[in-house]
């Protein structure tokens, strides 16, 4: 298998803002460096191959040992060689480095230019390209608006910016350059604001109606037509995957997003009524949350309170953050003091605050299974499983409670899930075992498995052939109808599922399935019900039950 390295799907751009550079722009010298060198240079026009910002570690290798060799070189050069080069000469041999994409060295030679001529526009402007080839970004702005300010009617500077502009998102202030002094971009650039501006407008309308997987395509689609570089749009992706319960995806977008600098001035601009760098730690503090970091939640959210102090989503969610903040360590100290149910009603008033907090969801449930409430923590386990889906210690409490409730086959699920991620763990391993044993006890016995919540029922007649017996206790009548269904389902376990429901304990399932008299037996196929008995006979049961098994689909 080849050892190179998987593009990531989050990796920052399609193509190199460096290599765009390249192919669009030109390097240029003012009247006196044309004067002092006789030379103009301008960088090839050709397609250069397309370099990844989230440069790969083979690739940085590759780069790292180009790099010593010229090193190496350059060592051997009498530095005053280098010294009596004229501006002009030093920006050649940066030009030269920067279509080799060796940025280090162009950067070098760009620099004793600009010390021997400071007030030069167009050097600055030049020294802006290798900066984003090292993806120093803030620096590269800061370039070329010193060249425009040195310079005011270059364009090329004016040009510069605006493409590099334009990969960060700011489809106005980038129109602005690259439409100064009636300058009217290439047909792909114009495309291209086109594109990002029409894709931008349509996330930001997705997010105020809380569309979540459109704002997530329009997103992925301004940054695909342009706006590769842009924290902002994977800020955008970061929230939407969030909302979705994608935290995965969430952090590695976040984490995208902090590649450029959120600080830079290109971000001081308003997306959804937010500073774009408010917006960024915004988002920032909710996925701390969702992880349990609450420190972390609230230092983002302080730091996007400071930069953008007027915003009423900011100062919300900073209000929010004060008081979640301060609730799961009182709900943990109070766990780890034995005081169970005091702990249950601080996860309690946090959940009224975050509902969508996959960790206080479980921390509950560990409360929950400490006072014997083994479908109160079942229930919280799989919320918490539904807002975070790869959660280990949210598994690892429902895998117990449903080993509490005797629900074998749930219970071996759970554990094989476990048993896959720890393959090592000798109290998986037993437990899976215990499971599967009692499993296998209970299908030659003929045990019926008792429901009681109604996701969990209407889970089990969804596929297969089920047979559900709908009963009270102190009803004699059930009784009779039980002993008829638990040796049925000593012949016919291993076809079809049985269940039992006390409507007592769980009037809901009743309800969603119009029972309103027991004892009750009803079959069920792939969720429709097929057939239904009120009478405890054996033969009449079976023949019914064998009839839906052997019904064509």
């Amino acid at each position: 298998m080849s050892g190179r390295k998987k593009k990531s799907v989050y990796a920052v751009g399609s193509s190199s803002l460096a290599d765009e550079m390249k192919n669009s722009l030109k390097f240029e010298e003012d009247d006196e460096l044309r004067r002092n060198s006789g030379k103009f240079t301008s960088v090839s026009s050709q397609n250069v191959h397309s370099v990844n910002f989230a440069i790969s570690g083979s690739k940085k290798k590759k780069f790292n040992e180009v790099g010593s060799k010229k090193k190496t070189v350059n060592e051997g050069k009498s530095a005053s060689v280098e010294e009596a080069m004229t501006p002009a000469e030093l920006n050649i041999k940066g030009c030269e480095y920067y279509e080799k994409g060796d940025y280090e060295q162009a950067l070098t030679f760009f620099d004793k230019a600009i010390a021997s001529s400071p007030d030069n526009g167009p050097l600055h402007c030049n020294r802006a390209g290798p900066l984003i080839g090292l993806m120093r970004y803030s620096e590269a702005i800061k370039e070329c608006e010193e060249a425009i300010r040195l310079a005011p009617t270059y364009f090329r500077a004016h040009e510069r910016l605006g493409t590099f502009l334009l990969c960060l998102g700011q489809v106005e202030n980038a129109r602005k350059h690259l439409c100064f002094q009636g300058h009217k971009p290439d047909e792909a650039t114009s495309l291209k604001l086109q594109e990002v501006s029409k894709h931008i407008k349509k996330c930001t309308n997705a997010r105020k109606l809380e569309d979540w997987p459109t704002m997530l395509k329009e997103a992925k689609a301004a940054i695909n037509s342009g706006a590769e570089l842009s924290s902002q749009l994977f800020a955008c992706q970061a929230e939407a995957h969030l909302k979705l319960h994608q935290l995965d995806e969430a952090r590695a977008c976040m984490h995208t997003a902090m590649l450029c600098d959120p600080s830079a001035p290109a971000y001081k601009s308003k997306h959804f009524g937010i500073l774009t760098e408010a917006y960024i730690y915004f988002v920032l503090s909710q996925i701390h949350t969702a992880f349990g970091r609450f420190d972390k939640a609230c230092t983002a959210i302080e730091r996007a309170a400071r930069v953008d102090p007027q915003n009423a989503e900011v100062i919300r969610l900073l209000k929010k953050m004060k008081l979640v903040g301060k609730g799961p360590f009182r709900g943990n100290d109070l766990f780890h003091a034995g005081r169970y149910t005091e702990a249950c009603s601080a996860y309690d008033e946090e959940l009224t605050l975050d509902s969508s907090n996959s960790i206080l969801y479980c921390d509950r449930a560990a409360c929950w299974s400490k006072l014997g409430e083994w479908e109160k923590s079942l229930a919280d386990s799989n919320q918490a499983l539904f807002i975070q889906p790869d959660y280990t210690k949210a598994l690892s409490r429902r895998a117990i409670s449903n080993l509490k409730l005797e629900r074998w086959a749930d219970a071996v699920r759970d554990y094989k899930s476990l048993r896959q991620e720890h393959p090592d763990d000798r109290d998986i391993a037993d437990f899976l075992s215990h499971a599967r044993a009692e499993l296998k006890k209970s299908r030659r016995e003929g045990k019926m498995e008792l429901v009681s919540d109604l996701e969990k029922f209407q889970a089990a007649i969804a596929s297969g052939v089920s047979v559900v017996l709908f009963k009270e206790i102190s009803n004699l009548q059930c009784s009779e109808m039980s002993s008829v269904v638990d040796a049925l389902s000593t012949k016919y376990y291993s076809s079809v599922r049985f269940l039992k429901v006390d409507v007592e304990l769980s009037p809901a399932i009743a309800a969603s399935v119009n029972i309103t008299t027991v004892p009750r037996v009803t079959i069920h196929k792939k969720g429709s019900r097929m057939s239904q008995l009120t009478i405890p006979r054996t033969d009449l049961l079976e023949s019914m039950i064998k009839k839906v098994i052997f019904a064509p689909n």
